[in-house]
């Protein structure tokens, strides 16, 4: 979710709230010369208003498994989860009189709850970042479903730019070996040679071929965008200008390989910390009510 303008109303209203529930609660502080209880009048007041921003916050999930019944923008419903799930911690602490969390049922709580809270801004932070980062890295991005079929289609590409070399490679060695009988001629301009076909196809063997492979090679020269360029470079100045398109569009494909691992790594940094913020909202809910 992406923190724009339209937020503005959200976070006003819970800033708003957060600072008469901090006025009170130093009221309070001061009134109980630093000892303030969850008990008091005003520390059940702060559970009420924690424990009802707490609902609030939970009532995405219930809407995302009731997608058939329209009830409100799905926008609406991720900003009250976004800004009144940030809003029921201070809320909470303030019911608990601060960082004294009482039994060893209350402390699991509110370390659970402390767990929430720090994933739920990680992942605030990381959705303001990563689809920038996406658009900026991946020009190339595609369905996280498809990227399987997409490396098969790659991998198809770049059979197609070396089988033609291939057989020109062949047809060049045959004429090489009717010297005798033919006009040396037409062997001699043969452009590129047989050779420097080889060559390439080697290049293609042993390193492009690897690193189209479903599985990333990491360790890969080509999957460092500097290094790929050095090589890509070297092999054309090795190589004659009539390989040159071959060898850029080899590069082309190498570079959307890397492009669709990164683009894997920055879709896990999206979403991962949704492994750690879901689970541990749902045991927060259970030994909240066994609580």
């Amino acid at each position: 979710m992406l923190i724009d303008r339209k937020a503005s109303p959200w976070i006003a209203a819970c800033a708003a709230i957060f600072a008469i529930a901090t006025y009170f609660y130093v009221r309070s502080w001061r009134a109980t010369h630093g000892d303030p209880t969850g008990g008091s009048w005003s520390g059940l007041g702060f559970g009420f208003a924690g424990s009802a921003s707490m609902l609030v916050a939970m009532l995405l999930a219930a809407r995302k498994k009731t997608r058939s019944v329209r009830f409100g923008r799905t926008y609406h419903w991720m900003q009250a989860h976004v800004w009144f799930g940030l809003l029921s911690y201070p809320l909470i602490l303030y019911h608990a009189g601060g960082f004294a969390w009482g039994g060893t049922l209350t402390q699991v709580l509110m370390w659970i709850f402390t767990a929430v809270f720090v994933s739920g801004i990680a992942g605030i932070i990381l959705q303001q970042i990563i689809p920038a980062k996406l658009v900026r890295e991946v020009p190339a991005e595609t369905i996280a479903v498809q990227i399987r079929h997409v490396l098969a289609t790659l991998r198809q590409e770049a059979d197609a730019v070396i089988q033609p070399l291939r057989a020109e490679s062949k047809r060049d060695v045959l004429a090489a070996s009717t010297i005798g009988r033919g006009p040396a001629v037409a062997v001699a301009t043969l452009e590129p040679s047989s050779r420097d076909i080889k060559m390439l196809d080697a290049f293609y063997a042993q390193k492009i071929v690897p690193f189209l492979g479903d599985r990333f090679h990491r360790d890969s020269p080509l999957a460092n965008p500097r290094s790929a360029q050095s090589i890509f470079e070297q092999l054309r100045y090795q190589l004659p200008p009539a390989l040159h398109p071959a060898i850029t569009a080899l590069q082309s494909l190498a570079d959307e390989r890397a492009q669709l691992a990164r683009q894997r790594r920055l879709h896990a940094w999206l979403h991962g910390w949704l492994l750690i913020h879901v689970p541990l909202s749902y045991a927060l809910i259970a030994l909240g009510v066994i609580h």
